[in-house]
């Protein structure tokens, strides 16, 4: 006698007692990893946007671009450029769980512009861990009773040094003549921490500096251990404060990217936009009122106007503000807290330059490189190390500046206004705002739409124009940089931008058919291009993930969590509206 066959619970209807063993979690490469805590993700960009940058080139460039009448340029950047494209970049990371290079999967035709993000963060990385170098050793050199600059009588003082500490008369003026005349914390940056004299100019660097070559090595140590832990006015003016909106804010960097790829989600990026970009500029501008505070004291001190005191760049950091720790009481003591300060403020920045590098690669090759990206880091930083031992020698300044003025300067306005474009224009902004409705339950409003498609790639192409027309070769105080210098210097920026249409060219040549045709094929999103967890793939993007193992991610959604949540309402509607659009147009 035949057995009576039992009923069938259709799926849908299915809870999670009734699955038995069966395994419901449908996660995406496990040992990609993923932020332990929303929290960790808000601080870890704040630490990467609160960086060097704040301390010493914002200040700088308020005071040599009007003062406060640049905070007006600075504030309307912000909104056109910074705000709406700091949220595009953390958009695409967080959608695509992806890096740099694989997150193009959105449209093939503009993966050049991944490859130029890493080759612009290697360029910055590089030279920018030097930087946390000479703060190492000038960390070092704060753990004495006398700070070695503060007196002029040692080996690399000349006869040109004098100790810049006024003596008041009874009218209260300074009897203090300060013309021709060198401070000894600036001889110790320039003659003992550089040795500057050791070279004829960046043709000739010199010998390696040891110490310094110590320093950098200690420096790359610290931020590998840190990416073995892992996650868890005029027109001048107006570039100025468009390029301090990029170093300050990380965008075009791939940095952004990268650490919203690590995002559950549905995280709220949105809201962590404005936390971020709005807070990193009110740290600017604490940081302005604090460091011009400190010049105005040494201002009056010494009895000469503010522009004589005022350093640009590492000028300020450690010329300026070591001489000015040499005023103050317990000296050594304050100069180790200052330090210590730009120490934690670089590691952040620094970190997130590598961790975008190792992600992105390892993107690419994940069953090769995931499970040893340990490794892969190690090797990474090996190499930046030896290739960053230029810059530790006699004239490894020269090469710094080098570095500093064309490694991000045109070439990340052109990859941020590719980028732009490619999303907004070939994607499509509509794709993109159902793409965010899915992820966050609502569309981007009219503002962030108006930037993304108009005002922030006009407003970068304006800058970019400007820019060129408005060329100035490099120069580190009284010295000029020799033609062939700046040629490598504009060809470096050049780099960057030729990697965009030779990612174009491979991807045509990848696809079959007419040039037309492949270019058509070459710009439409991949296959698996979407959410990487299955239970988030809705509509076009169902059934498109490698591996996947059902049709109805919804489905997956009712088995894990027993009920349908607001994401997945949202989730429906934007079905909807896909499928009318698509009868419409029968």
């Amino acid at each position: 006698m035949t057995a009576l066959a039992q009923p069938i619970t259709p799926d849908l209807l299915m809870t999670p007692s009734d699955q038995g063993d069966v395994d419901l979690d449908v996660n995406f490469a496990a040992d990609r990893g993923n932020w332990t805590g929303k929290l960790d993700f808000l601080l870890s960009c704040i630490g990467y946007c609160v960086g060097l940058g704040n301390v010493w080139r914002f200040p700088y460039r308020a005071y040599t671009n009007g003062g406060g009448a640049f905070l007006v340029p600075y504030f309307l950047m912000l909104a056109i450029c910074g705000i709406p494209l700091f949220f595009l970049e953390l958009s695409l990371g967080q959608f695509s769980s992806l890096g740099p290079l694989a997150v193009w999967k959105i449209s093939p035709l503009f993966k050049g512009a991944g490859a130029a993000m890493l080759l612009i963060v290697g360029l910055v990385a590089i030279y920018y861990n030097m930087i946390i170098a000479y703060v190492l050793f000038y960390l070092f050199a704060s753990l004495t009773s006398s700070l070695p600059w503060e007196h002029c009588g040692n080996w690399w003082n000349t006869d040109l040094c004098l100790e810049h500490r006024g003596s008041k008369d009874g009218n209260g003026a300074l009897a203090l003549n300060l013309t021709g005349t060198v401070s000894p914390s600036e001889e110790y940056w320039s003659r003992y921490v550089l040795h500057l004299q050791g070279s004829r100019g960046i043709g000739s660097p010199g010998n390696i500096r040891w110490n310094l070559c110590l320093c950098l090595l200690l420096a790359w140590a610290v931020v590998f251990l840190c990416v073995l832990k892992g996650v868890k006015s005029s027109g001048k003016v107006w570039i100025e404060a468009a390029l301090q909106i990029f170093y300050s804010l990380g965008v075009g960097f791939g940095g952004l990217l990268t650490f919203a790829s690590y995002n559950t989600f549905h995280q709220n990026i949105y809201r962590d936009t404005f936390i971020v970009t709005l807070g990193n500029a009110v740290t600017s501008i604490l940081a302005g009122f604090a460091i011009f505070s400190v010049l105005g004291y040494m201002s009056q001190e010494l009895g000469v106007p503010v522009d004589q005191v005022a350093k640009a760049g590492p000028g300020l950091a450690f010329v300026v503000y070591p001489q000015a720790m040499t005023m103050l009481p317990l000296a050594p003591f304050w100069s180790f807290l200052f330090f210590f300060m730009l120490l934690t403020l670089g590691l952040d920045s620094q970190f997130a330059f590598l961790e975008t590098i190792v992600t992105a690669v390892t993107d690419e090759f994940p069953y090769y490189l995931r499970p040893k990206k340990a490794v892969f880091s190690g090797l990474i930083c090996v190499a930046m190390y030896l290739m960053g031992l230029v810059l530790t020698t006699d004239g490894g300044m020269y090469w710094l500046v080098l570095l500093d003025d064309y490694s991000a300067s045109f070439g990340l306005i052109v990859v941020v206004i590719t980028t732009c474009l490619a999303v907004t224009r070939v994607y499509g902004t509509q794709r993109l705002c159902r793409d965010i409705r899915v992820m966050l339950g609502f569309k981007p409003g009219l503002y962030f739409r108006a930037c993304w498609l108009f005002l922030s790639p006009a407003t970068l192409l304006a800058l970019l124009v400007y820019s060129i027309v408005k060329y100035q070769p490099s120069e580190y105080g009284s010295y000029r940089f020799p033609a062939w210098a700046e040629l490598l210097g504009i060809l470096m920026g050049l780099l960057s931008c030729l990697m965009i249409p030779a990612g174009m060219l491979v991807a045509v040549l990848r696809e079959e058919g007419s040039l037309w045709e492949r270019l058509q094929q070459a710009s439409r999103p991949a296959m698996d291009w979407g959410p990487s967890l299955e239970e988030n793939r809705t509509g076009m993007y169902v059934a498109t993930l490698a591996g996947s193992q059902s049709p109805k991610p919804l489905m997956v959604h009712m088995r894990k969590y027993g009920g349908v949540t607001s994401f997945e309402n949202t989730a429906i509607e934007v079905d909807r509206e896909i499928a009318e659009e698509e009868e419409s147009m029968m």
